[in-house]
């Protein structure tokens, strides 16, 4: 499969949280593209945080571009300098004062590769233990609370759960801890 060749980029927008670029493209069949759109944003680390019974702490946070309260996985973006495994635990402990010392990737893929070239990593944190206190951003407003893996499961299928990452992410983690136990 050929790829698509960049001609020109030009940036409307650039600054600490997104660079949108209006990219011309050529295609393999000779189409040209004046203006294909390109989202370069920070990739994300999202975390299963479950305890010793398997109770995964969700969260819920109002979204403003949908304007719902959601429910999702704790998780944020991977600063400048560190690997997505310190960013994890870094939101973690932030988002809901938890840690872990027991942590595992489940996944490193993308959330939308048409328009996006952020990477989402997904990680599995067990025994997690209350050692610390929320230390919200000015933008964050972070209730949580915790549900048997199963039911949070559930609620992915029910549509409760909307967030593509956090589905994914509940997913992967309910089936990691079925193989480990058997």
């Amino acid at each position: 499969m050929e790829k698509w060749k960049q001609l020109d980029r030009e940036y409307i927008i650039d600054n600490r949280w997104v660079k949108l670029a209006k990219d011309k493209v050529q295609l393999p069949n000779g189409t040209c593209l004046d203006d294909f759109y390109v989202f370069e944003k920070k990739s994300v680390s999202l975390i299963v945080a479950v305890d010793e019974e398997n109770k995964v702490l969700i969260k819920s946070e109002y979204r403003y571009p949908v304007d719902e309260v959601l429910y999702e996985l704790p998780g944020g973006v991977i600063e400048d300098g560190d690997s997505a495994l310190d960013a994890a635990k870094r939101e973690l402990l932030e988002e809901t004062g938890y840690s872990s010392d027991d942590w595992t990737k489940l996944l490193s893929g993308y959330d939308y590769p048409t328009k996006d070239t952020n990477v989402v990593n997904i990680f599995l944190a067990r025994n997690i233990k209350k050692t610390g206190n929320q230390n919200l951003e000015a933008t964050e407003d972070i209730e949580f609370k915790f549900v048997p893996l199963k039911e949070a499961v559930d609620m992915c299928m029910s549509n409760k759960i909307k967030v593509n990452g956090t589905i994914a992410g509940l997913m992967l983690a309910e089936k990691i801890i079925q193989i480990k136990e058997k």
